[in-house]
């Protein structure tokens, strides 16, 4: 059987509202400063002519002007200031410059909806087939030439259809109709096409789609629609969902790159009711009913129990303390897995599991942002952990990292890697040396540079030696009045990392200036 909801842009509104038959469209351009009158397009007379209730036939289609302006103004040069003394070429230029400038910015206020829609959608067809157990959702919308002049008075509307195609039974969707964003990531490439779409078609939608799933899983989808009443529906559900119906929050950890590199390899089917179980057998976890609970909230705790797992805990009354603790799970996952497992091995065995978790736990600064002490110190414990004083790896196992151990460990790690290496840089790298607003941008010229930056900013920015030698990485710091200021991590087209002193996020003035440095040189902050 098919099903067919239809939902029209509400005129002079931003909402969608349903209609229990297809209607024709009527595309209607309102009075403004630019426009006399209101008007709708005569596709029998092929123009714009005044609007009248009588010629309301069809359903009305606000119609509004794509921002864009002129070739001929495209070149800076081409503006003037109006203080000048002009000749009277120049000021019919100048008057239209000014004349379409206003009209574009006009255009650009008045093109999107207040839930920050393109106007330009004002029909949506959502086609469920109960047979076929597929779902689409076809957009109908005004086609646009961006690259073509403005030619308002004329402009023919043209409307295409743009479609979302979900397959409940064969596991398949097809967003490739859409803006074909360069993502590799699905996510993020639902995310970008939803940001584009008006949501109360999205929502009801995903009401159409969880009938599908229930019926394809003999299975109720009521926590779902629960959703729908405390927080938006993501289009990544309908991904989710459509992917692996029987335990959707599943799909992600099973495709995460830290369970694939386990090379555990894991059978299922998509219409297996006991998936969930399967997997946490499969991967030796503990399937209680505190997981359970928590992988509702948080699908990711599973990859936290082989955090703590791996890293040789057996206590499940420390497991529960962290999974059910999102500070504390945090952690546990911002730290390199193979660090965290090192140390705390070795820690188990000297000081038992309570003691370690602690250690790992313990809040070691009032300046700590997203655990870098803690992610730095356990990289180089396990790196350098020959070469670490007796004396040092006592009180990192007692006290945790606190900034002296962190700095100790940084000063070891720089005594192991004492010979000074010169770097030298490519023509790219030399471009990210600068001047702006007092702050100097530089590169280090060799590894006891590197030191001497990380010894002030009280940060172990002297590992980074190899990497920089390496080209894995860039370091670029900044001074102010000859002080170190800034350490900043490149990694090709973006910032890793940029910190103060004593690891510290950048200050208001800071951020200012490291917004002006990336924009100068095309860096994105990751």
């Amino acid at each position: 059987m098919i099903i067919n909801d239809f939902m029209y842009r509400k005129y002079l509104s931003s909402d969608f509202i349903p209609f229990d038959e297809e209607s024709k469209l009527l595309p209607v351009r309102l009075k403004s400063p630019y426009i006399s009158e209101d008007e709708c397009f005569d596709f029998s007379e092929n123009k714009w002519v005044p609007f009248s209730s009588s010629r309301q036939e069809d359903y009305t289609a606000e119609f509004v002007e794509l921002p864009v302006m002129p070739k001929k103004f495209s070149n800076p040069q081409n503006c003037y200031d109006d203080s000048e003394d002009l000749d009277s070429e120049e000021m019919a230029q100048f008057l239209s410059l000014r004349y379409w400038s206003k009209r574009c910015h006009f255009n650009k206020r008045n093109f999107y909806d207040r839930n920050n829609i393109e106007k330009d959608y004002v029909k949506a067809k959502i086609t469920t087939d109960t047979d076929a157990l597929t779902l689409k959702i076809t957009f109908t919308k005004f086609a646009r030439d961006e690259k073509a002049e403005p030619h308002y008075e004329t402009e023919v509307p043209v409307f295409e259809e743009k479609s979302l195609f979900f397959d409940m039974k064969n596991g398949a969707v097809n967003l490739d109709y859409l803006p074909k964003y360069e993502l590799e990531d699905r996510r993020d490439q639902c995310t970008r096409i939803q940001a584009a779409l008006p949501y109360s078609v999205i929502e009801k939608a995903f009401e159409r789609l969880l009938e599908l799933a229930e019926q394809f899983t003999g299975v109720s989808f009521n926590q779902y629609r629960e959703q729908l009443k405390t927080k938006k529906i993501a289009l990544y559900d309908f991904y989710k969902i459509t992917m692996l119906p029987m335990c959707p929050d599943l799909y992600d950890i099973i495709n995460d790159e830290e369970i694939k590199n386990r090379h555990v390899h894991f059978r299922y089917k998509r219409t297996d009711s006991k998936i969930f179980k399967r997997f946490c057998r499969k991967y030796r976890i503990r399937n209680t009913k505190v997981l359970r609970k928590t992988f509702l909230e948080r699908p990711e705790v599973l990859i936290t129990f082989l955090h703590l797992k791996d890293a040789g805990f057996r206590d499940m009354n420390l497991y529960n303390r962290v999974i059910t603790n999102k500070e504390e799970a945090r952690k546990i996952d911002a730290v390199n897995p193979r660090s965290l497992a090192f140390f705390c091995q070795y820690s188990i065995k000297k000081r038992g599991q309570k003691a370690t978790m602690n250690t790992i736990l313990r809040k070691t600064s009032d300046f700590e942002d997203l655990n870098d002490y803690l992610y730095d110190g356990l990289d180089m414990f396990s790196r350098y952990f020959k070469h670490i004083p007796e004396t040092l790896k006592t009180d990192i196992l007692t006290d945790g990292f606190t900034q002296f151990n962190h700095d100790a460990l940084a000063n070891t790690a720089y005594r192991y890697e004492n010979k000074n290496i010169t770097f030298t840089y490519t023509d790219e790298q030399k471009k990210l040396e600068d001047d702006i607003d007092g702050y100097c941008f530089r590169l280090p010229e060799n590894s006891y540079e590197l030191c001497e930056i990380g010894t002030s900013l009280h940060n172990c920015v002297a590992t980074y030696a190899s990497s920089v030698k390496d080209k894995a990485c860039t370091i670029v710091y900044a001074t102010k009045d000859d002080k170190y200021e800034i350490c900043i991590e490149v990694r090709k087209n973006e910032v890793w990392q940029q910190r103060m002193d004593h690891n510290k996020n950048p200050d208001k003035e800071q951020q200012k200036v490291l917004s002006k440095w990336r924009t100068r040189h095309n860096l994105q902050l990751r």
